[in-house]
């Protein structure tokens, strides 16, 4: 596949989307003109502001400890999801940190992994991709609704939005120093 497309939206969760009300909530999303990444997550940067993503490791009340450090969402998908559920699907709405221009993709196509490459020709390669598991509270809010829909009721949406259509998580504990990505940036596959 080679190169997928360069960075639209950097954005960070400034508190986790679904607590401590347990319906969605996008108004924690935060979107940054450039984030510094590490092993442990990420961190927006805006106006000087250093904002902590609720994945980070050192968040006060990290989602996953620093095991989903960093998620993925691609404008394929987002064209795909407005298709199906309309006018509130906004670019960046589903929570990734990354939305990237590029195509749909599978799990499978990004076997090797992903490299972002900066303006500063900096190569930042994003390990294991594997899809985020989509959950009740974002597909209800997708289907308009705000109390999370039982599980039975929204098969045939968690189905349409499984395999990476909700974006994906990679791993970056293996980075030894941090690295400032900015929109822009070319994402390619590893």
């Amino acid at each position: 596949m080679g190169e997928l497309g360069a960075i639209l939206r950097i954005q960070v969760q400034r508190e986790p989307l679904k607590a401590p009300h347990g319906w969605y909530d996008p108004s924690r999303i935060v979107a940054v003109d450039e984030a510094e990444l590490t092993s442990l997550g990420l961190v927006g940067i805006r106006g000087g502001e250093r904002i902590v993503d609720a994945h980070h490791a050192d968040h006060p009340r990290s989602r996953g400890g620093g095991r989903r450090a960093l998620s993925v969402g691609f404008r394929g998908h987002y064209d795909a999801m407005a298709a199906r559920f309309g006018e509130r699907v906004r670019l960046g709405i589903a929570g990734e940190n990354l939305v990237v221009d590029g195509p749909a993709v599978r799990t499978e196509d990004l076997a090797g992994g992903l490299v972002i490459v900066t303006a500063d020709g900096v190569e930042v390669e994003l390990r294991a991709p594997r899809p985020a598991a989509p959950c009740r509270e974002f597909t209800t809010f997708l289907l308009g609704g705000r109390e999370p829909r039982p599980r039975d009721e929204l098969v045939d949406e968690l189905e349409f939005l499984s395999g990476g259509t909700r974006g994906f998580i990679v791993s970056v504990g293996h980075l030894t120093a941090p690295v400032v990505l900015r929109v822009g940036d070319v994402v390619r596959v590893g």
